[in-house]
């Protein structure tokens, strides 16, 4: 089972470098304060609860296709590591 689990992370573990972090998570705050504005005037005007949830997870799922893969423009700037000055 262990080896399962740890298939399964390895697999969900998406790197991208920093400032496609930033980016994406800029992205996906605009997606979703869009979503929940435009969702709260369409269940207001329309008087429904459930457009309002549809709109909503309509807009979470565009986030969620947006920002969770590791497109190859996130990925595109490697991060250099400082060389160690210690000699052991």
């Amino acid at each position: 089972m262990s080896e399962i689990l740890e298939e399964v992370k390895r697999k969900l573990v998406f790197p991208i470098d920093f400032p496609s972090q930033q980016r994406t998570e800029r992205v996906q705050n605009i997606v979703l304060a869009t979503g929940s504005v435009l969702s709260c005037l369409v269940g207001f005007y329309m008087q429904s609860l459930t457009h309002l949830m549809v709109i909503y997870g309509l807009a979470v799922v565009l986030a969620l296709i947006a920002v969770l893969p590791a497109y190859p423009s996130y990925t595109s700037r490697k991060l250099e590591w400082a060389k160690s000055s210690i000699v052991a």
